[in-house]
């Protein structure tokens, strides 16, 4: 199923059972950490590889439409930070203009070498979960609950920008930096240090689709919840739209803070 066919579905899916179960809506917002990292798929080469946790925002809006008792579903909309950061030893292109003189003096064939970066890329989506929500009663007033939800999301990417920082520049021919270009040259072809941004928006696909759960604790305040909530996404097509610097998927642990408020007539609370 393509990312196409899922928001069709989702659409179709949602439209019929809001219909149907108008009474019992609420509406909620949430927001907090998200902890993104890229995950080298398949095609793991120098460039994919080696990639940690980053931390930004995620935030977003959701309509819970009851099922039954103790089941509901929930569409969303969601600001998602993603990417990842990579620190150390990492390749770096060598600039066109220079490319045969180095690949002559060093007799290679590649076009890139390696540097003591700091690499950050920042790939944030907009993304629409349609969960199944379970939720259970904790106590006899029914207040405190816990709940788990899980479920498929679509989203588009809104901004790709690769941070690229080093401040006391160190190349090498190789990964693990055992083969020291001189620092003379360095200085000379690329500078003391780094400090670029590259947008990467036209190197990857603007789609994805993935899963997405999470589990939580909800208090009923009046007419509404606050909830806490964890949980996590991960997206099931590789980003990159080449493979030449191999492929990832996208992925990041989430930490929320929510409140929901129901829309419908007010129903007594009761032990399950």
């Amino acid at each position: 199923m393509n990312w196409r066919q899922g928001l069709l579905i989702t659409g179709i899916l949602t439209s019929g059972i809001v219909s149907s179960a108008r009474e019992g809506l609420s509406v909620g917002i949430k927001g907090g950490l998200s902890i993104p990292s890229l995950r080298a798929g398949e095609s793991k080469n120098d460039w994919n590889k080696n990639y940690e946790s980053r931390v930004g925002p995620y935030f977003g809006a959701s309509v819970e439409i009851p099922l039954s008792r103790h089941w509901s579903l929930q569409p969303e909309i969601n600001y998602a930070a993603q990417g990842g950061k990579r620190n150390g030893i990492q390749p770096m292109t060598i600039p066109a203009e220079y490319l045969d003189v180095f690949q002559a003096a060093f007799k290679t064939d590649k076009d890139y070498l390696f540097a003591t970066l700091r690499t950050v890329s920042r790939i944030n989506y907009v993304q629409i979960p349609l969960l199944l929500r379970g939720h259970f009663a904790l106590t006899s007033n029914n207040k405190l609950q816990f709940f788990a939800q899980a479920g498929p999301f679509v989203g588009y990417m809104v901004a790709a920008k690769q941070l690229v920082n080093s401040e006391n520049l160190k190349v090498y021919l190789d990964a693990a930096g055992d083969k020291e270009i001189p620092e003379l040259l360095v200085h000379n072809f690329f500078g003391k240090s780094i400090d670029t941004t590259i947008n990467a928006k036209n190197d990857l696909y603007r789609f994805n689709t993935g899963i997405q759960g999470g589990v939580g604790f909800s208090y009923a305040l009046g007419r509404g919840k606050v909830f806490i909530e964890g949980g996590g996404n991960y997206g099931l097509i590789y980003i990159q739209k080449g493979d030449e610097h191999g492929k990832n998927n996208i992925g990041a642990g989430t930490i929320l803070l929510g409140y929901t408020l129901g829309l419908g007539k007010a129903k007594p609370t009761t032990a399950p």
